[in-house]
């Protein structure tokens, strides 16, 4: 199959993980360093094209020295297991806060669980398989990820999740932001809020937009979905910090109008927030500000 080289970046390749069968929704990074590096594990079925993609590349699996895990929801995850089963040598890197939802089958039961009343389906992402805690490593962001000619920096980047990390390549300054800096919407001409249940945090999420600046990247590679605009990176990032704020008090604002129905909130959000997960982000924020109001009551 087809893996997409990052304009700008040839030995950086995008595979689409046509997550529910859609082109266009879910992005894996494959980097073609002198040892090889997976970031983002995908979906079960996702797990299948990215090793397909590496057969086209020329990425030996053996050769692989990290898949790097962004965070632990599933649409990431799901397909860890089953890479490190083809990639002999590699360590799963994922955040020491999600680790254990990866390596303890009673936490994986309940985020599958959680996942699937999110969702409204059963194994929306298929079956994850368990990680062998052997070929994990925990970090917490100020990590270095060495792939021989290149490193990779890992930083803490809670907000989306509490278990979020991105990835930054300093010799070409690209931020593989994943879910932290929000979705890439090319044909809204922009950056789109993206804010799911349970543990989306404004405030947390803010900051670490901020910190990501200061490190002064020239693109971004997101997750939903490719590559932002070259040398628009910082530009992004201000714009989602400034759209973050807005989008919490537009829910806060339907929430109220509708009387807390959820259907209504959805559909007084339309067409200006339109996503393909706008439901879910609904929720998520949702979640936040009852959050906020208790400890603002406490």
């Amino acid at each position: 199959m087809d893996a997409e080289s990052v304009a700008g970046c040839p030995d950086i390749h995008l595979v689409d993980n046509e997550l529910f069968g859609t082109e266009g929704l879910l992005a894996t990074y494959l980097l073609d360093a002198a040892d090889p590096a997976i970031l983002d594990a995908g979906t079960v079925a996702g797990a299948e094209r990215i090793l397909a993609a590496m057969d086209a590349i020329g990425i030996d699996a053996a050769d692989v020295e990290y898949v790097v895990v962004s965070h632990v929801h599933l649409d990431h995850a799901a397909g860890t297991a089953r890479l490190l089963d083809a990639c002999e040598n590699a360590t799963a890197v994922v955040h020491e806060r999600g680790l254990p939802y990866l390596t303890d089958p009673d936490r994986l039961d309940r985020l599958v669980e959680s996942v699937e009343a999110a969702i409204g389906m059963e194994a929306p992402y298929s079956d994850p398989g368990l990680l062998p805690t052997e070929r994990c490593r925990a970090v917490s962001g100020g990590e270095t990820l060495a792939l021989g000619d290149r490193l990779l920096e890992l930083y803490d980047a809670p907000g989306h999740a509490p278990h979020h990390l991105v990835c930054f390549e300093p010799d070409s300054a690209t931020l593989f932001g994943a879910d932290a800096v929000g979705a890439f919407a090319p044909r809204v001409d922009g950056v789109a809020p993206t804010t799911p249940p349970p543990s989306f945090d404004l405030e947390a999420n803010l900051a670490t937009v901020e910190r990501l600046l200061e490190l002064d990247p020239s693109r971004t590679l997101y997750s939903h979905f490719g590559p932002g605009k070259p040398g628009e990176a910082t530009a992004e990032l201000r714009d989602y910090a400034a759209m973050l704020p807005e989008w919490v008090e537009a829910v806060r604002s339907a929430r109220e109008a509708t009387d807390d129905d959820l259907d209504e909130m959805v559909s007084e959000l339309r067409p200006e927030w339109e996503s393909p997960t706008l439901r879910r982000d609904v929720v998520g924020v949702c979640g936040y500000l009852d959050r906020d109001d208790q400890v603002s009551r406490s």
